[in-house]
């Protein structure tokens, strides 16, 4: 999604990471070093009792700023304001 609206992964300025189970999950490492570079975004991890299915243990939600210059408008919302 990022990339059809012409962003990159270094345009991720914040992170949430919701996790059932902490322990596990911090095992793993820090993830954001296989994604990102330095200056990683601001990372939030929270422990939660469960998520919106049971078969999912990690949820990461993302926010980014894209450059005016690299930003495309999606398709959908293109049609909508011509």
């Amino acid at each position: 999604m990022l990339a059809a609206m012409g962003g990159q992964m270094s345009d991720i300025v914040s992170l949430q990471q919701f996790t059932t189970d902490i322990q596990a999950f911090m095992q793993c490492g820090d993830v954001r070093t296989r994604f990102f570079e330095a200056p990683y975004p601001v990372t939030t991890t929270l422990e939660v009792s469960s998520l919106y299915d049971p078969r999912l243990l990690v949820e990461i939600t993302g926010i980014a700023e894209i450059p005016k210059d690299r930003f495309v408008l999606p398709n959908t919302a293109q049609e909508k304001h011509q």
